[in-house]
């Protein structure tokens, strides 16, 4: 049996004790951090009766938004997704949850099969709004008491706007019994400054159950609301941007001078993060063009700060979509491969390996200088 000595043990110890204290990859410890937010709030949040299900995690991934032209997301671009499965004989519930920065901020539901077993029985669904909205603000820690309010005398079947200093709660029915909408009920809160719509929380419910959750105000704050320039110099700025804009198709063919039929033109203010995650005002103005140019394009989409004037942005595009991106979406998910007998990453397997490679030349390291001493 090898004979270590006490400085062997020493020099041991201290390897050991070094080895410890080594911080496991950052990727591991926000992917654990992320399941942790997600498993807490299906256990304490959602109306579903947790205690009768098996949860297990079904995938994790990271998403990020693209650059739109010359424009630039910020980190709040980036996000992660994280997939738990709960499953009875009965009732199988896929539960979808958004996080960004440490702060989980959406929330899908969606049922595989059956039906969902709720905590408990509701009086109806606002009282389930209700109590939802209750638990997640003890959750969140993110004060909804003034939106619990506005739920008083609401008729959820029928549309309405209700107002209550900047707060807004828009409320919209849309019976499609039969289909996967099912009878759906969306309760939209937002925050009105100038004119400009911030959105704060978009809660769903269908056929009386909990769907969705968006929560804005949890991940972004509001700068300066400061409306500056009018819708209609919004659009002169716009038309005058375009007068040098081109862009390029094939063969480096160059394509400018648009003609815009400026009776189409539309602008829309709207909010979007500027700085970080702090949402600021500006103008989404859209110039039809009289004729369809090379690449199907029959449009320019140009962003003007509000405050400012400024152009950030200005794109061609074929009409029929948005392309800046809605600040509610998780564009694409990129699941971590997992081991098919263990369910455990790559990611999470390769720290362990990586770890016991460590220590083993370690132990060699320390077996060499002993057999030196000797």
């Amino acid at each position: 049996m090898l004979n270590v000595g006490k400085r062997g043990v020493v020099f041991i110890l201290l390897v050991v004790f070094v080895f410890s204290i080594m911080q496991i990859p950052k990727g591991y410890s926000t992917e654990t951090n992320a399941r942790e937010k997600a498993l807490t709030f299906i256990e304490n949040v959602l109306p579903i009766d947790s205690s009768r299900y098996l949860i297990t995690l079904r995938s994790y991934g990271v998403s990020e938004l693209p650059d739109i032209g010359s424009y630039k997301q910020t980190d709040a671009g980036l996000g992660e997704t994280v997939t738990y499965t709960l499953k009875t004989a009965d009732s199988v519930v896929d539960v979808i949850c958004a996080i960004k920065n440490d702060v989980l901020y959406s929330c899908n539901v969606y049922v595989v099969n059956g039906s969902i077993i709720a905590d408990r029985s509701y009086d109806d669904t606002i009282d389930a709004v209700k109590s939802f909205l209750g638990k997640y603000q003890t959750y969140s820690n993110l004060d909804q008491t003034e939106m619990i309010g506005m739920l008083s005398n609401v008729d959820p079947t029928k549309n309405a706007t209700i107002n209550s200093g900047s707060l807004k709660l828009i409320v919209t029915h849309k019976d499609l019994s039969g289909t996967v909408f099912g009878d759906s009920i969306n309760f939209c809160w937002v925050r009105t400054f100038n004119g400009c719509d911030y959105p704060a929380v978009n809660l769903v419910f269908r056929d009386g159950v909990f769907s969705s959750i968006i929560d804005q105000h949890a991940i972004y704050s509001i700068g300066d609301t400061a409306v500056n320039i009018s819708k209609e110099k919004a659009i002169e700025i716009a038309m005058d941007y375009t007068k040098n804009y081109s862009y390029y198709m094939s063969d480096d063919i160059v394509i400018s001078d648009f003609n815009v039929t400026e009776d189409k033109t539309t602008a829309s203010l709207v909010p979007l993060a500027r700085k970080s995650n702090v949402l600021y005002p500006y103008w989404s103005v859209m110039l039809y063009l009289n004729q369809t140019y090379p690449g199907s394009i029959n449009a320019l989409y140009v962003g003007v700060w509000a405050d400012s004037g400024e152009v950030f942005f200005c794109q061609h595009q074929g009409t029929g979509g948005n392309l800046l991106p809605d600040t509610n979406s998780n564009s694409e998910t990129h699941t971590l491969p997992t081991s098919p007998e263990s369910g455990v990453t790559l990611l999470e397997a390769g720290t362990a390996i990586t770890m016991i490679t460590v220590v083993l030349a370690v132990i060699a390291v320390v077996a060499v200088i002993l057999k030196r001493r000797k």
